[in-house]
């Protein structure tokens, strides 16, 4: 008998538990993004270059309740770039369809995206997708404030440049967001950049520092209504192609927007 209630209360519990645990939730979102690049390459004998470019993106995101957050299933339902870009158009095209897994912590932050299908178009736009999504926590108060540093590397072959990134964000009131009640929350970035990188004419190195500032939505349940945010970076380049360091600025903005 005593075995048997036991069982009974075990049963009842894994039940609750089922129970408890939410649905998969989908959210669609649109990311509009600029980048500029101005290089003085007077010291080089090739003067001034500019670069500038936009790229859409449609994504799909699932959400799925998993031990101690959320897992996240990323799909790239289009992308495309506009006629500067320097990819080309078939290979937005072709990340058509692309899939990405993150870990969304309780805490609201979501890991880096990890490509399930390494191709090589969906590794050459991962990049675009990178700082799309902030730290959204569910049910922040006005005045509430957090920070969050990391460092990013790359290394393949001998390109090794690190990002390190210190952000801080405060919920600066109550606001709307396409009619739903949202909570508005600025954020300001300073990132430092060093390393080295390969180029037809030697190895290059990097350095220099950014500053962001952004705002963004988050309903009352921690659901991400969008935002944007803007990133400057003043960095230079040098190496044995040039008499003294090249100077680089680099401005990227970017726009989310949560779709119905």
């Amino acid at each position: 008998m005593v075995a048997r209630y036991f069982a009974a209360a075990a049963l009842a519990g894994l039940v609750t538990a089922a129970t408890a645990q939410r649905a998969p939730v989908t959210a669609r979102y649109r990311v509009d993004q600029t980048l500029t690049q101005n290089m003085d390459a007077s010291a080089a004998g090739k003067g001034k270059q500019t670069i500038s470019f936009s790229t859409v993106s449609f994504l799909t995101l699932t959400f799925t309740d998993s031990t101690g957050g959320r897992s996240v299933r990323v799909v790239v339902d289009s992308m495309r770039g506009d006629s500067t870009a320097p990819i080309p158009a078939e290979v937005f095209d072709s990340a058509k369809g692309a899939e990405f897994h993150a870990f969304l912590s309780a805490a609201g932050k979501l890991s880096e995206l990890e490509a399930v299908d390494a191709t090589p178009a969906a590794l050459r736009v991962q990049g675009f997708l990178t700082d799309f999504f902030p730290w959204v926590k569910a049910g922040v108060k006005a005045g509430e404030q957090w920070a969050d540093t990391n460092a990013k590397a790359t290394t393949a072959g001998t390109d090794s440049v690190v990002v390190k990134r210190v952000t801080t964000y405060r919920v600066v009131g109550k606001d709307t967001r396409a009619s739903r009640k949202a909570l508005r929350v600025s954020s300001e970035y300073n990132s430092t950049v060093a390393g080295t990188q390969p180029t037809p004419n030697g190895p290059a190195r990097i350095e220099g520092s950014g500053k962001g500032t952004g705002i963004y939505f988050v309903s009352p349940e921690g659901l991400y209504l969008g935002g944007d945010w803007q990133l400057r970076s003043a960095l230079t380049i040098s190496g044995s192609f040039a008499n003294e360091p090249l100077p680089i600025t680099i401005t990227q903005t970017t726009k989310v927007t949560a779709l119905q």
